[in-house]
């Protein structure tokens, strides 16, 4: 007979569970939902935007459908199980009239975190133009290691972010007006993106930031900043933490990065390591900086499947024993280099075994449930 799990072990098994599956399996039962509120709500991803909220994997979109010829709100929960392909269903909302689609968001995300201690998020998205937090609920406040504010300062969302989440691990902004923000600065890494004006007044700005990783994004770069940029390098003859990622066609990036390596003869070198592994052709530019690091410029491929991918030059500092001199570079194809996958194999057979843990957690004490239901049924009867 299987034994019921305590109080300790289930808030334990509840803790590990991925949060839609804790949220849904939760509201079956007023006894599991008291329990759950007290234990730590884990997100990988909270992603806000007009109308939508995103839960990890799972998507709760506001939309419209006409029911005899009247227009009624409903929540759309929708899953992504491929890149191209997602699964739903639809409920309709309670009808209040003049509801706002805000005022559905705040609502449900107000059932969120109504009664809960602790909500821990691992990244914070706010997508496009977000301009305003009437859809949050009064007292929406979460800890969080990363964060995308989207085109809005960072400063306006302060006061929603917990403030032991500070500093930030990372954060992402997009043209940035002012980089002196105590949020801006205090952050490991800082990951800016920016259009091809942005530079011509605030390239050095970049430079000075004390960031330990700073990465700036371009969508396109004029030749004139390639070459401003390598200069603050030489003149400075220090590492800085700083990496430049520029977006273009495949030919176009291969000549670029032709032309810098005549230009401060820059050398052929191949990576010191097994990171990139899978391609053991791909070589480098190396432009001497000091005696302890290069400034290294590659031509990077990201591959979204078999149709599209898209190119870049990176140009960043790196240590010098991280590059081995290059045997055949008579080839420019041998520049580019596939970028590693996000995670490794090697973890994928553990996710795999806790999961089984977990799922195996619940099957038990639904089980224990159903035999102590069936027991006191039987003792009722007789």
């Amino acid at each position: 007979m299987p034994v019921e799990l305590s109080y300790p072990g289930l808030k334990c098994v509840l803790e590990f569970l991925e949060a839609n599956k804790r949220i849904h399996i939760s509201s079956r039962s007023p006894r599991l939902k008291r329990i759950e509120r007290c234990v730590p709500l884990y997100l990988s991803t909270l992603n806000i935007r007009s109308n939508v909220v995103e839960l990890n994997k799972m998507t709760y979109a506001i939309i419209e459908r006409e029911v005899n010829s009247r227009m009624y709100p409903a929540i759309q929960f929708s899953k992504q199980v491929r890149k191209s392909v997602s699964i739903g269903v639809e409920r309709r909302v309670q009808e209040k009239d003049g509801k706002k689609n805000y005022e559905i968001v705040r609502e449900f995300l107000q059932g969120l975190i109504r009664g809960r201690k602790t909500i821990r998020v691992n990244q914070l998205v706010f997508e496009r133009y977000y301009s305003t937090i009437l859809q949050l609920p009064s007292n929406f406040k979460v800890r969080i290691n990363k964060f995308d504010s989207g085109y809005t300062n960072p400063e306006y969302f302060l006061p929603l972010i917990d403030s032991s989440s500070f500093p930030l691990k990372e954060l992402k902004l997009r043209y940035p007006e002012r980089l002196d923000q105590s949020i801006v600065q205090s952050s490991e890494k800082l990951v800016i993106f920016v259009d091809e004006e942005y530079p011509r007044n605030h390239l050095i700005d970049i430079h000075k930031l004390p960031n330990r990783s700073a990465i700036t994004k371009f969508r396109s770069l004029n030749e004139d900043t390639y070459s401003n940029i390598i200069d603050y390098w030489l003149y400075k003859r220090r590492e800085t933490g700083k990496c430049f990622m520029i977006n273009g066609c495949k030919t176009r990036m291969m000549e670029i990065a032709t032309d810098l390596k005549k230009k401060y003869n820059g050398k052929m070198v191949k990576w010191n390591g097994t990171e990139f592994s899978s391609n053991p052709n791909t070589n480098y530019i190396s432009i001497p900086l000091n005696d302890d690091f290069v400034i290294a410029v590659y031509v990077t491929s990201h591959s979204e499947d078999e149709w599209n991918s898209s190119h870049q030059i990176v140009m960043k500092t790196m240590s010098i024993d991280e590059f081995i001199p290059a045997e055949d570079s008579s080839e420019d194809k041998t520049l580019i280099k596939i970028k590693a996958p996000e995670y490794p194999g090697q973890n994928d057979l553990f996710i795999a075994f806790v999961r089984l843990l977990i799922l195996l957690a619940i099957f038990f004490f639904v089980c224990s449930l159903l035999l102590k239901n069936k027991s006191f049924t039987k003792r009722t009867h007789n």
